[in-house]
């Protein structure tokens, strides 16, 4: 009992000790000078304050009397220091009470404004480490403590040393705070006269920043100098610091402005802006707090100022995360565009954004914002003038167009329901300036996809609006018209078809094209087409009904052409090749609707407006675009077409005369066709009115031509009907084309020519009755034909050359056989190709078996076989199969069967083995006439090896057309044989392409014959050129080395090898495709020839062995990756 008694008597005691000694303190700090001062409270002062740790009030009585003595004291002499680091060894002492730490931190305060410089940099870090352990009163105290002695330190430089010491702040909630603080304090502004906060801060803040004094001047600078340069010096990540630098991007003072903008380029310009913390404390210096009215007034967090929401906007324009930040994103593009504070360039940048958050949002977050913003973007651009000329606002319109275009392809069903949004682009794209004009239209055509689908009314409103913009001023308005025509209505849709129509005849090119396009009459039509699978054409009663709906006065048509046209002649053109397709696409549908009345109908009604479309004052093209329209439905309709212009044959005769030749010919065409539906008489007045045109003198070319040509095709059709014309009218006709041809220039000759042929081909010619003898047409027409031939008018040469092989179809004279070859043959040495190509075709006509009838050459817009085909581009059997026909030529076979021979025998034993390039040329050209056009004769089929040797040994030409046409004929000849010449034809090429092969014949050469092409191997001793075979020997010989010809012909040998394999590659690429699987074995040794071969110096070379690379690489791809391996 007495133990226990006796320890509050000791704390007592203790006590009553402490009170007397911190007494005796008093009166010594009382009697001390204050030069003296300085050294007794470094040792007072930590003693005086830890004695606070005791619980006697009269201890801590005497302790706040001893504080307030050195405070009275101290407190107008700042040169009096107190013990800093000693009030801080107290304060962070583990066992230290609340209230010392709560004395301590005053005093360190204190301590800290009368430190040396030295001291307080060298403490000042410690302040902050484990700042987040202690009390918030105590934090904002140190920090501010800290920031201020960072601006008196550290505003210019930060020592390595010193910058080593922060780094210690390796706890992330220190970090934080201590940022956080930062940033608070770059963000501080003096407070204005009316009183508030900083943008960007909260009056809390604000407070906690300044403390007591509000922060200003060189002190505020200073201070953020010295923050932005220890940031840069911690190192730390560039998310970290991002809010600090693009803040000070933003002060109202230069030197941290600057400072700012280095610093975001130097350290954070790799920031990951798609850092959602580092994204939401953006957000929060853009929107300040939202929700307000929960928040306490002290506590609302202002949003930042103008400048600084410029740069944040610039940072979330880039930022993905910052598109998908709702409801932030949200409220940032209000804020921009509706926000009391906004600006000019705010509004800019809250539209540029929004175009970002269209285009990289998530569907999920854009179905919330979409409807919102999309409200807002068109009160925003009803709020603008159009006369509004300042560059930001013009920036701001840009981009919410942009935004409407961006969210119409994301969000289409927002406009899908109604035209508003498509009735005020098109509006905008009339009225705004030019620089816009672009934008819109853009937002435009990318609104059209959102109507893809819409209801029926809807698309009924569209019709409309497109109908009355499509013709407008403005070419922007007119291109989106017809963009949406083509995009949003199906190809079957007559009204869109209609628009499409009316922008054919545009004075703008790509109006035009995308009008052809949604017409499918473009460059690329067929393509489009077959990529369209679903592709179909309106069908043409609907089509017609519709046009004539927009004008009914298209059906006027006068035998003198007076009416006028409703329409441009482009648009006329579009429409009637539209209309062909329509009846084309109908009818091979359907080929019983041939018969149908309705179908008919409009057949008919398409007749009478072609008619109105040959009016005077339409254009060339309209005339013969229309001309050649009413002979392609002659060829599908023979018996209507010929009954309806049965009737306009004056109509037609008036026609022939035309400027345009192809329009003469086409009406010529009409005529033959509608002479059918004539009695023999009437057709018979008909022959003697044409022949009456071109026989007297005097007369117009264009007279001559047209009727020369009506001649041969009303003849033509006479000839072939039962019964036909009097004997006595068809000699006279003969005789005075034949006449025609003695006595005229080469171009009415050929003319007249042709209509012999077109004669021919419906039978045999006979001879003519002259003098009580009679004398076939060739045999007259030799000589002449001899020198017509080999003159220079080369489109003459090839009517002339197609014509005798026409004539010959169906002769049965062996002698006019012969003539005729002989005519053809002259030929052997031109170097024109088309006269080539053109007596290729002769003699297929003459050999017998080619794909096209009479009728396809009289009653349709043929031109020719080798027109037709376009074998060197194109398809051949595509091209030539809508012309087959069972029907087969009545002739003599004994005499064709001699005919054959002598043919064989020319190009065999004379032409395509000849010591002159130029006749191997021809023999090339006509052995690929014959085995493309009579390909399935039985003559050729038995022929086909020998032709695949002599395309062999041509694929070695140095000509490039021979070459060329060699290699098109082994794919003929490939494609025509049976398996095993399939099999040796692909062994032949592979043996060519890998060198291992020899050539089977040989050329006799003679002087002239060419050895190398010219300047292949310079020039000879004088200057001269070395090319044949006599100038080689010549060279030789002047050496004084007979012997090196030997050397050259090897030279030679070599160069054919390469012309070879080079030829080869020509043709295995078609082959390729065909031989499928039988290349498999020879694969190994193909590919790396082929890999050499695509840089081959020939471009031709490279470009072929690239489309047999192709072919391989679809079924070869493992052994082609092996060898290239």
């Amino acid at each position: 009992m007495a133990e226990s008694s006796s320890v509050p008597a000791a704390a007592a005691k203790s006590d009553a000790e402490t009170e007397e000694l911190l007494d005796r303190m008093l009166t010594r700090l009382a009697l001390c000078d204050d030069s003296k001062l300085q050294a007794l409270l470094s040792k007072l002062l930590p003693l005086t304050i830890s004695s606070l740790s005791s619980s006697s009030q009269l201890v801590r009585n005497k302790v706040l009397e001893i504080l307030s003595h050195v405070n009275k004291r101290v407190k107008h002499q700042p040169e009096i220091g107190l013990p800093l680091t000693e009030l801080w060894s107290m304060y962070t002492e583990a066992d230290a009470t609340p209230m010392v730490k709560n004395f301590c931190i005053v005093y360190i305060e204190m301590a800290f404004e009368r430190a040396p410089l030295k001291e307080k940099e060298n403490l000042s870090p410690m302040l902050v480490v484990n700042i987040s352990k202690l009390p918030q009163q105590h934090q904002e105290i140190l920090m501010r403590i800290a920031t201020k002695v960072i601006g008196e330190c550290h505003a210019s430089r930060v020592e390595n040393e010193i910058a080593a010491k922060y780094k210690l702040m390796n706890d992330s909630h220190d970090r934080d705070l201590f940022l956080e603080f930062c940033l608070h304090t770059v963000l501080y502004q003096p407070p204005a006269q009316g009183g508030g906060s900083s943008p960007g801060l909260s009056i809390a803040q604000a407070n906690r920043i300044a403390g007591k004094v509000p922060l200003k001047g060189d002190m505020l600078l200073t201070r953020k100098l010295g923050i932005l340069n220890l940031v840069e010096a911690m190192e730390l990540s560039p998310e970290l610091v991002y809010p600090v630098y693009l803040a000070a991007s933003a002060d109202s003072q230069e030197p941290v402005v600057k400072r700012g903008e280095e610093l975001i380029k130097r350290k954070a310009s790799g920031a990951n802006l798609d850092d959602l913390r580092l994204i939401s404390r953006l957000f929060l210096l853009f929107t300040g707090t939202t929700g307000a009215e929960n928040t306490a007034t002290d506590s609302r967090v202002n949003p930042g100022n103008a400048t600084l929401k410029v740069k944040l906007m610039a940072v979330f324009c880039r930022s993905i995360t910052a598109a998908n930040s709702f409801p932030s994103t949200l409220q940032c593009i209000f804020d921009c565009i509706y926000g009391s504070t906004t600006t000019s360039r705010l509004k800019q940048l809250g539209m540029e954004f929004t175009v970002w958050v269209f285009k990289h949002s998530k569907l999920d977050q854009l179905k919330l914002m979409g409807p919102l913003i999309l409200n807002g973007i068109v009160k925003l651009l009803d709020g603008y003038s159009n006369s509004e000329s300042d560059s930001v606002a013009r920036s701001t319109r840009t981009f919410s167009f942009q935004a409407i275009g961006l969210l119409a392809q994301r969000l289409p069903q927002l406009f899908r329901d109604k035209i508003e949004m498509a009735t005020r682009l098109f509006h905008a794209l009339k009225v705004e300036s030019q620089s816009l004009r672009f934008i819109i239209q853009e937002a435009t055509n990318s609104l059209a996809a959102a109507y893809m689908g819409a209801s029926a009314a809807v698309l009924t409103e569209l019709e409309s609006l497109l109908l009355n913009n499509c013709q407008v001023e403005e070419s922007e308005v007119r291109f989106c018209a017809l963009r949406w025509a083509t995009s949003v209505f199906d190809s079957q849709h007559c009204p869109s078809r209609f628009i499409c129509m009316l922008g054919a005849a545009d004075s703008r090119l790509d109006i035009r094209e995308i009008a052809l396009e949604g017409l499918f009459l473009g460059k690329d039509a067929g393509q489009i087409i077959s990529q369209n699978l679903d592709h179909r054409y309106p069908k043409l009663g609907e089509m017609l009904d519709y046009i004539l709906k927009q004008q009914t006065k298209l059906l006027d048509s006068y035998e003198m052409r007076e009416q006028k046209l409703l329409f441009p002649s482009k648009m006329y053109v579009a429409m009637i090749k539209f209309l062909l397709k329509c009846f084309e696409s109908e009818l091979v549908q359907n080929s019983s609707l041939g018969r149908s009345s309705e179908f008919l109908s409009s057949v008919e009604r398409m007749c009478l407006l072609l008619e109105h479309a040959m009016a005077f004052e339409g254009s060339v093209e309209l005339h013969s675009t229309t001309s050649k329209a009413l002979v392609t439905i002659g060829s599908y309709l023979p018996e209507m077409v010929s009954s309806h212009f049965a009737s306009r044959i004056s109509w037609l005769k008036h026609l022939l005369s035309h400027v345009d030749m192809d329009t003469r010919e086409s009406v010529a065409r009409l005529l033959g066709i509608a002479s059918s539906s004539l009695p023999v008489t009437a057709s018979s007045d008909l022959i003697r009115e044409l022949v009456s045109l071109f026989s007297g003198t005097n007369k117009r070319f264009e007279v001559q031509h047209g009727a020369l040509c009506a001649t041969g095709f009303v003849t033509a059709d006479c000839v072939s009907r039962s019964p036909s014309i009097q004997e006595e009218l068809l000699q006279n006709t003969l005789k005075c084309l034949v006449d025609v041809v003695n006595s005229e220039s080469a171009t009415l000759a050929s003319i007249s020519m042709q209509a012999l042929g077109h004669i021919g081909l419906s039978g045999s010619l006979p001879s003519l009755v002259c003098d009580s003898s009679s004398v076939s047409i060739l045999e007259l027409l030799n000589e002449k034909l001899s020198k017509l031939l080999s003159g220079d008018d080369n489109k003459a040469v090839q009517k002339i050359v197609i014509s005798i092989g026409h004539m010959c179809v169906k002769e049965t004279s062996a002698s006019d056989m012969k003539i005729a070859l002989d005519l053809i043959f002259s030929l052997c040495r031109s170097k024109v190709e088309d006269i080539l190509f053109a007596a290729g075709e002769a003699l297929s006509f003459i050999w017998g078996g080619v794909p096209v009838t009479a009728d396809v050459i009289l009653k349709t817009n043929y031109t020719s076989l080798s027109m037709t085909s376009n074998f060197l581009m194109g398809d051949m059997k595509l091209s030539l199969s809508k012309y087959s026909s069972d029907e087969k030529n009545v002739v003599s076979e004994d005499c064709h069967m001699v005919v054959r021979d002598t043919i064989s025998k020319k190009l065999f034993d004379a032409l395509l083995y000849s010591s002159r390039k130029e006749e191997r040329c021809a023999g090339t050209v006509w052995l690929l006439s014959l085995t493309m056009y009579c390909g399935d004769h039985p003559t050729i089929q038995q022929m086909l090896p020998e032709i695949q040797e002599a395309f062999s040994f041509l694929l070695g030409e140095q000509n490039e057309l021979t070459q060329e046409l060699a290699s098109q004929g082994m794919s003929i000849v490939y494609d025509l044989g049976d398996t095993s010449m399939k099999k040796n034809l692909v062994d032949a090429l592979v043996t060519t392409l890998t060198g291992s092969g020899k050539r089977k014949r040989a050329i006799k050469l003679v002087e002239d014959s060419e050895v190398f092409q010219e300047g292949t191997i310079g020039e000879s001793l004088s200057g001269g050129k070395l090319s044949t075979y006599k100038e080689l020997c010549n060279l030789a010989n002047e050496m004084g080395q007979p012997d090196l010809i030997y050397k050259f012909m090897d030279l030679a040998n070599y160069q054919a090898s390469l012309n070879s394999k080079r030829g080869a590659a020509f043709g295995f690429s078609k082959i390729a495709k065909q031989a499928g699987d039988a290349l498999q074995p020879h694969l190994r040794l193909l590919i790396p020839r082929l890999v050499r071969y695509q840089y081959d110096p020939d471009k031709n070379v490279q470009v072929r062995v690239l489309d047999t690379r192709t072919v391989l690489h679809c079924f070869s791809l493992p052994l082609f990756l092996t060898e290239v391996v």
